[in-house]
C-alpha cells in the first residue's frame, strides 16, 4: 500500500506515461556516416546497422548492431591505406515526445566496439640497434619472439566498452512506417583493452630485466566517436 497519496498519483502518472499504451515492437534498418577520433587512425567512414527493440513508445529500449568499414593509415605497406572493420554492438534507454508530426526523442547507450586491426603492431621489441644485432642467448631470442608473437596477435583486434549518448527524431510516413534521425556520441573508454596493455606491461618488465631494451608500452585512453544516421522503422 502507498503511504502517501502524492506519490501513489506520482507514481501513477509515471507509469501511464511508460505504460498507457501498448508498446509495439520495431525495427530498423539505416545508414550512417561514423567519425573516429584523430588518436585512433581511422577515417571517417558510412556503416550499415540494424536497431531493433520498442522504441516508439514514451519509455521504450533498443538494442542496435552497426558495421562499417574505415581505413587506416599503414606503414610499409603499398598505397599506405587498408581497410578495417568497426563492429558497435550496445543497448539503449530511449524516451521519447509524443508529438507530431515529427516526434523528437534522446536516449543513453552501453555496449561493446570490436575493431578489426588491419596494421603492423607498431608495439614490438627489437633485436637490433641501428641495424646492428644484438648479441642474444637462445632462451633471450626465444622469450623476444614469443613476446613479438603476442604483440602482433593482441594487435589484430580491439574490445573497447562504450558509452553513448544522443538525441534525434522519428517522422511517420503512413502506416506502420517511420522515418528516423539520429545523432549520436560514443565515449570510447581505451583505445586498446586493458588485458592488452597489462599484458605489454608484463612483458616489457620481464624483459627489460635481462636485456637492456625499452619497450613502449601504450597508455590506455578515452576517445570519442560520433555517428550521424537515417534510416526507417517498421512497426509490428
Amino acid at each position: 500500500m502507498c503511504k502517501s497519496k502524492w506519490f501513489c498519483a506520482a507514481m501513477a502518472g509515471v507509469l501511464s506515461l511508460g505504460l498507457g499504451q501498448p508498446a509495439g515492437a520495431d525495427l530498423s534498418a539505416y545508414i550512417s556516416n561514423v567519425g573516429f577520433d584523430e588518436s585512433a587512425n581511422l577515417d571517417r567512414s558510412m556503416g550499415l546497422g540494424l536497431r531493433w527493440g520498442k522504441s516508439s513508445s514514451i519509455i521504450g529500449g533498443e538494442t542496435s548492431l552497426l558495421v562499417a568499414r574505415p581505413t587506416r593509415s599503414v606503414e610499409n605497406t603499398s598505397g599506405g591505406k587498408k581497410t578495417a572493420t568497426a563492429v558497435f554492438y550496445e543497448g539503449r534507454l530511449i524516451v521519447s515526445l509524443p508529438l507530431k508530426p515529427v516526434a523528437p526523442f534522446a536516449n543513453v547507450g552501453f555496449g561493446r566496439i570490436l575493431l578489426t586491426s588491419t596494421d603492423a603492431p607498431k608495439t614490438q621489441i627489437p633485436t637490433d640497434i641501428n641495424g646492428v644485432p644484438i648479441p642474444l642467448t637462445l632462451e633471450q631470442q626465444q622469450r623476444i619472439d614469443a613476446a613479438n608473437k603476442a604483440l602482433k596477435l593482441m594487435s589484430k583486434m580491439h574490445q573497447n566498452t562504450e558509452f553513448s549518448y544522443g538525441v534525434g527524431a522519428r517522422k511517420s510516413l503512413g502506416g506502420r512506417l517511420d522515418l528516423r534521425v539520429d545523432m549520436r556520441q560514443y565515449a570510447v573508454f581505451s583505445v586498446k583493452s586493458f588485458i592488452t596493455a597489462k599484458a605489454q606491461e608484463q612483458i616489457a618488465e620481464q624483459l627489460q630485466g635481462q636485456v637492456e631494451l625499452q619497450v613502449p608500452v601504450e597508455k590506455k585512453k578515452t576517445v570519442l566517436y560520433e555517428e550521424l544516421s537515417l534510416g526507417v522503422s517498421f512497426r509490428f
